[in-house]
């Protein structure tokens, strides 16, 4: 008899783990990287992410404790890769358990816009900073679940118009022509931002197309010269294309008097190295504090963001991180930051929505509407709000460039030095 009470107490005992193992549902999320491509093999967003994750689901506790399962693809900076990357994992796990994902290109989102935020309502996190999607009028309205990690293309150039205006010197008004590529990223924001220079009195002398495909620049120099533009806002390019290293060069000797700036895809480690002298002076808005210096050992670490991010680096890729430039190195700590920047964001959300007893897909739209976060110190301690649908934080920062002999030929050094506190253009007063 006692033996038969026992099976019987083991029996339900069995039953009952059996139900908690079916009603427990897994925290699923999805994220997209341009791990390789068109623009060339970037990894090191990719290891940043893997070491965030496995850090977080450890060290980091999971979810107050439940382990996030999580996924990474390559949309090799194709829109239709990321569509169809999405489109399958929707088909393979339900709405309860795939509660977040991410992406990382403006086209990527467009062509996504009516299945993210109509059919799954689900909430994505992108590296897009398009002014149409993420606006703090209007963009939440049309696409509730999409989420920028920085602030839109429109006030990155607003900034350096409003800096334009507190500090240029000399006689008359400012003088600004702004380049732009002819593509959707180069229009995005730049009718706004000549927009409110007109408005604040400045005087716009040039607007200049200047293709991806770029050969030559000796034309467009040549028009801002007759045009005695003081001031350059170059829109839609990256620092690491040829077409950009072209267009400086060409103005450090056709216009060398006049200050180029540019927006957040300028920044980074990579001008440095690629466009030397001729990228020296040139003050950029960027939404993330400077990363790596050219040597590296010479990287600021006052910031806490960053000095984390390179102990992260060291720890989980020691060789990769020596390595530095040299094949199979970290090129960039940049990319690696990004992959990072992404893990603590989506955990952030997740345990947010936790914490609030939501934890599904409109928990997580919640909590990130709600959130107020300092970003583990990326802003030198001030928070933003997360209410806009963008991170609204902004520095200006200007590159610092020097030629060193190093054997038989000159190399180049630098880093960019901040020139501004942290904005939150959420609370500029244009």
């Amino acid at each position: 008899m006692k033996g038969k009470a026992i099976r019987i107490v083991m029996a339900l005992l069995l039953i009952l783990c059996l139900a908690a193992s079916v009603s427990a549902k897994e925290i699923i999320v999805l994220s997209q990287f341009p791990l390789s491509g068109p623009l060339g093999a970037l990894p090191e967003i990719g290891w940043g992410y893997i070491d965030g994750m496995n850090w977080l689901n450890k060290e980091g506790g999971g979810v107050n404790g439940k382990p996030i399962k999580w996924f990474m693809e390559d949309m090799r900076y194709t829109p239709n890769v990321e569509v169809a990357n999405f489109t399958k994992f929707t088909s393979q796990h339900g709405r309860d358990e795939f509660l977040m994902a991410s992406g990382y290109i403006t086209g990527g989102i467009i062509a996504l816009a009516e299945k993210v935020n109509k059919e799954e309502k689900i909430p994505w996190i992108d590296g897009s900073y398009s002014t149409e999607m993420f606006e703090a009028v209007g963009g939440q309205a049309k696409y509730p679940y999409y989420y920028s990690m920085g602030a839109t293309y429109a006030p990155q150039m607003k900034i350096l118009v409003k800096w334009i205006l507190d500090n240029h010197k000399g006689p008359g008004k400012a003088r600004i022509g702004f380049v732009y590529s002819p593509t959707a990223y180069g229009r995005d924001g730049t009718p706004q931002a000549i927009a409110y220079a007109k408005e604040k009195g400045l005087d716009v002398v040039a607007e200049i197309e200047y293709p991806y495909t770029a050969t030559a620049a000796t034309n467009e120099c040549m028009t801002l010269r007759k045009a005695k533009a003081q001031y350059v806002i170059y829109h839609g390019y990256t620092g690491t294309m040829g077409a950009t290293a072209i267009f400086f060069k060409t103005a450090k000797q056709v216009i060398p008097e006049t200050q180029l700036m540019g927006t957040a895809y300028m920044g980074g480690r990579f001008p440095i190295l690629l466009m030397g002298e001729a990228y020296d002076g040139f003050i950029g808005a960027y939404c993330n504090p400077f990363y790596d210096a050219v040597p590296r050992s010479a990287t600021p670490m006052d910031n806490a963001w960053v000095k984390m991010v390179h102990e992260f680096a060291q720890k989980y890729r020691g060789e990769e991180y020596k390595k530095d430039i040299q094949g199979g190195g970290i090129k960039d700590i940049t990319l690696y930051e990004i992959g990072l920047r992404y893990a603590f964001m989506i955990h952030k959300a997740l345990v947010e929505a936790d914490k609030a007893g939501d934890l599904s897909r409109d928990g997580v739209r919640k909590a990130l509407d709600s959130l107020v976060w300092d970003f583990k110190g990326m802003f030198g301690g001030k928070t933003f709000s997360f209410k806009s649908h963008s991170i609204p934080m902004l520095r200006l920062y200007r590159a610092k460039v020097k030629l060193v002999a190093m054997g038989d030929k000159k190399v180049p050094t630098g880093l960019q030095a901040p020139i501004t506190d942290w904005i939150n253009t959420d609370e500029v007063k244009w």
